[in-house]
């Protein structure tokens, strides 16, 4: 199920024409599981979209100053 609810959101995006990266996909994400239901893809509900962000790995802590 996890697959098919990423699957679903990145579809729904993509249809937007909007940019897609791993942080609009994880804040779409969170939207639904926190129960936005604004554009929301067929077959996703909040329960799926939270599943889905606990299989998405942890976003690392990225520095903008090496050194």
């Amino acid at each position: 199920m996890v697959a098919f609810t990423i699957g679903r959101v990145v579809m729904a995006k993509m249809t937007t024409g909007r940019p897609l990266s791993r942080n609009t996909l994880r804040a779409r994400l969170m939207h639904i599981a926190e129960g936005d239901t604004v554009d929301l893809p067929a077959g996703v509900n909040a329960e799926m979209a939270l599943a889905a962000l606990r299989y998405l790995p942890a976003l690392p802590e990225v520095s903008r100053f090496k050194g």
